[in-house]
């Protein structure tokens, strides 16, 4: 039996039947937590000294675009529209090898921050053999991922343009069968749709089946400010295909009743906060997601533009919502002067951990630090300046946290970093590697947003 023991941490457990404790160890036995709370005694083990540190439950990120890691920093002047057109030049150029590099390095980034699960919605899959790139990556590199299979970026460029067509889900089933029935759920399957924003009834409806085929969940691009409201989850609810299975992402345009709706069918609900803020696809909906029965859930989205830091990306989501509320006070003539119904720092933190798993079809395995959950948490060091001098252990975290105070990070019972680094995993490889990928891609697609230019 392999055990560690974390002794005498600040632990944030993000369970309310197991509370937050300001000394107390974890106890994790053969990738499980069995122990969280006072003083425990595990005889041999790795003893592992917390007493200036933070336990938390690691950061889940319910939907992020890991094909993007090698263009960090493109789209922070681009517009919703801006995107599409530099899609349409890197999408179809990608490789394997490319797909690859972006999606190891991605994971290599987000285990770095604290991320120890991603949803990674993967819809550059112009072909099977970028499918099998994508999926070695995961293979290769030790997080735990929803890899959500989704249709070609050329197919996608064609919606933008009103032209639909069917895609062809038989090699998702392959793969689904052959990656991913580990016992452990480290990798799980999922379908990445275009759903009824972008494309037919029909299609749509023949994407659902092949998910509900396979046994898999399904999460949709939904409610973006690309023109008026579709009220795709409506019109799904009214034609008996809303469920429980299916996560919708951004959601800034939809409407009040199709969050009820989505509500009272079980399903799931996911904004970006940065990212739809940054290339204004429309409002924050998380305080009216709140209001219609759906807890807030954020994700990164895409390092195009995020940081893909998931402490900013809550505080983000926190402060747009609390501005909104703000706002609709002062409109009727009022003020805000005590918290309210505003939402809190423990809903933010819950957004991309407890909540964030549950939007995973995750909740029975991760998201908290619960006995008998696999034992995937992260230590923030707690002599870091910015964490100074840990009065409020929860609002410190929430409003002063980043990558940055990640000491440790452990995936399934084994750490993926101590001590400040990434364990066995060769970051120097890894860079190069997506250097000379993302060169590549912009050699093939005619791309290029390097600035400024090496001279001489």
């Amino acid at each position: 039996m392999t055990k560690t023991l974390f002794t005498n941490g600040a632990i944030l457990s993000m369970d309310p039947t197991v509370g937050d404790f300001r000394r107390g160890d974890v106890l994790v036995e053969d990738g499980v937590i069995t122990h969280v709370g006072g003083s425990v005694s595990a005889g041999d083990c790795d003893v592992v000294d917390a007493s200036d540190a933070i336990v938390l439950p690691g950061l889940i990120d319910a939907h992020r675009h890991l094909w993007y890691s090698g263009v960090r920093g493109t789209g922070m002047d681009e517009a919703a529209g801006d995107a599409i057109a530099a899609w349409s030049k890197l999408g179809p150029a990608f490789t394997p090898d490319v797909l690859y590099a972006f999606t190891r390095a991605g994971i290599a980034n987000a285990l770095e921050s604290g991320v120890t699960t991603v949803f990674d919605w993967c819809h550059v899959i112009n072909s099977p053999e970028l499918a099998e790139a994508a999926i070695q990556a995961h293979l290769d590199m030790p997080m735990r991922a929803v890899f959500a299979y989704g249709a070609s970026m050329r197919q996608k460029l064609d919606e933008f343009a009103g032209e639909f067509g069917s895609a062809s889900w038989d090699h998702a089933a392959q793969v689904q069968r052959r990656h991913f029935s580990s016992a452990d759920r480290r990798l799980t399957f999922a379908l990445a749709l275009q759903g009824l924003d972008f494309t037919t009834l029909e299609i749509t409806r023949a994407d659902i089946a092949a998910a509900r085929a396979m046994g898999v969940p399904m999460s949709f691009h939904n409610g973006v400010e690309l023109g008026p409201p579709k009220e795709s989850i409506k019109r799904l609810a009214d034609a008996g295909l809303l469920g429980s299975d299916m996560s919708f992402v951004h959601c800034c345009n939809t409407t009040d009743e199709e969050f009820r709706l989505l509500a009272d069918h079980g399903g799931r609900a996911i904004s970006c906060p940065a990212v739809d803020a940054a290339v204004n696809l429309g409002a924050s909906p998380s305080g009216r997601m709140r209001k219609n029965g759906l807890s807030p859930c954020f994700g990164a989205d895409a390092l195009a533009t995020a940081s893909g830091d998931l402490f900013e990306e809550a505080r983000v989501g926190l402060f747009l919502e609390r501005n909104d509320y703000g706002h609709v006070q002062h409109a009727g003539g009022g003020v805000v002067m005590t918290h309210g119904d505003r939402i809190s720092a423990r809903e933010a933190l819950a957004a991309v951990t407890s909540v964030a798993a549950k939007n995973c079809w995750l909740e029975g395995d991760v998201g908290s630090l619960t006995p008998g959950k696999r034992a995937d948490l992260i230590l923030l060091r707690a002599s870091d300046s910015n964490l100074w001098p840990l009065g409020n252990l929860l609002g410190t975290v929430v409003s002063a946290a980043n990558r940055g105070n990640v000491d440790a990070v452990m995936v399934d019972g084994k750490f993926v970093k101590r001590d400040g680094r990434l364990v066995q995993i060769d970051t120097d490889g890894i860079r190069a590697d997506l250097i000379s990928a993302r060169d590549s891609l912009y050699a093939a697609s005619g791309y290029d947003d390097i600035e400024p230019k090496l001279i001489g």
